[in-house]
């Protein structure tokens, strides 16, 4: 496995997967900031938009992706973003809006061959895994796309937590839990996990449909 993955405007090995969970009622004024002046503050500080997301059934869940060339680019990206005057004028404004959010800061573990970028205006299905020990990522990684490949569900992308001191205390990360997000067509699915990929896993994985929550957001 390497840890590259290459999107529409360039290579993202550095991924953060934003799970936000809005008030009641107050998921399209998220929307609104995050896709508007929030947004264009971070693409030009050097972040990269890789997809916004609403969740299927879940009318006030969404999911944001982010993506950074490395650990360096996603510090001085986000340190740029967090002093401009978009992020000061709008911070508590979004802050109010949520009711609960993680983020799951993840490597590319996409293999060099068989993935590729996401679309403008594609819905995917989101594969989360929380596995029991770090150490099982590789192995669950590798067994996990071989079965899906076998299904005809060959990954678009897969990542898994970055196991490294997270060096931006303004974004709050999930820590000591090992996750492995697979990023698949939309529709996909997935088929019941064979005994030996189910025994890595915390709890079953979480499986969610994804349309995107504007037409160009990448």
């Amino acid at each position: 496995m390497n840890e590259i993955w290459q999107g529409l405007h360039g290579t993202h090995p550095i991924v953060e997967f934003h799970d936000i969970r809005t008030e009641a009622g107050r998921a399209e004024r998220y929307l609104e900031l995050a896709e508007g002046p929030v947004g264009d503050a971070f693409s030009r500080n050097g972040g990269a938009m890789l997809g916004q997301f609403r969740v299927d059934l879940h009318e006030n869940r969404m999911i944001l992706l982010r993506g950074f060339a490395d650990t360096i680019d996603r510090r001085q990206a986000l340190g740029r973003f967090h002093a401009s005057p978009a992020w000061s004028r709008h911070r508590a404004e979004l802050a109010g809006l949520e009711r609960e959010a993680n983020v799951l800061l993840t490597r590319a573990v996409a293999p060099s061959s068989g993935t590729r970028p996401l679309r403008y205006g594609e819905g995917v299905t989101l594969m989360i895994s929380e596995l029991r020990f770090a150490e099982q990522v590789g192995n669950y990684h590798l067994w996990l796309r071989l079965m899906l490949r076998k299904a005809g569900l060959d990954p678009i992308a897969a990542f898994a937590t970055l196991e490294s001191v997270n060096d931006v205390p303004a974004v709050p990360v999930v820590k000591n839990r090992t996750h492995h997000v697979a990023l698949l067509q939309q529709g996909a699915r997935v088929p019941p996990l064979p005994i030996a990929l189910r025994d890595m896993l915390r709890f079953s994985p979480e499986i969610l449909s994804l349309q995107p929550a504007a037409a160009l957001v990448w």
